[in-house]
């Protein structure tokens, strides 16, 4: 049995998914970047995070995207706000690039104009949302640009968001599922890619 795992992850087929429950330990330091605890509660996957891993991994390799990426689900804070822990996972020759928050919404349904973004943890900053083209593809919700949040020595234990819907129509169903945060990180040119690229 033990064969036959090291021969599906030495393909890559399981990377994806252990990129996205973070099982992936930071071994090398970023300055700006906190290293993780050992601690690690147990977490549970959306469908939406893992259906967003899977047509992002998609579209990284139609782009051939040399980023790592990674997707974490969010947990509850206090006033219905959604964080994540500001400390950030790496691996030995990454560098943090990019960090985007992601509302699983239809959008066909739900635009930016209808909601209301607050990071509210460490401080409180209406969120803007993000129509650039970036590996994450757009059906996998709206997305927040978070990157300054997260590169920051003062950043805090942790970063929270609201999620207010202004449309009264909507009512509290906006999101198909809690907000994922996506990181992406790029490979110093001197390390080989974890990947196979």
């Amino acid at each position: 049995m033990s064969r036959y795992f090291n021969v599906w992850v030495s393909f890559g087929i399981l990377y994806p998914f252990l990129l996205a429950v973070g099982a992936v330990e930071c071994s090398e330091k970023e300055t700006l970047i906190k290293p993780m605890s050992d601690t690690v509660s147990a977490i549970q996957l959306t469908s939406c995070l893992m259906e967003c891993t899977r047509m992002t991994y998609v579209k990284k390799l139609q782009l051939q995207d040399n980023h790592n990426i990674r997707l974490r689900d969010s947990t509850e804070g206090d006033l219905e706000e959604y964080c994540w822990p500001a400390e950030l996972k790496c691996t030995i020759g990454e560098r943090f690039q990019l960090a985007y928050v992601v509302l699983p919404v239809d959008l066909t349904a739900v635009g930016p104009e209808q909601l209301e973004v607050k990071a509210t943890v460490p401080t409180s900053t209406t969120l803007l949302a993000h129509d650039n083209p970036i590996t994450v593809p757009d059906n996998c919700g709206l997305r927040y640009d978070v990157t300054p949040h997260f590169n920051t020595e003062s950043v805090g234990t942790s970063f929270c968001i609201q999620v207010v819907s202004l449309d009264d129509a909507l009512g509290d169903r906006v999101l198909r599922c809690p907000p994922f945060l996506v990181t992406l990180w790029q490979r110093k040119a001197d390390q080989p890619n974890q990947e196979g690229q």
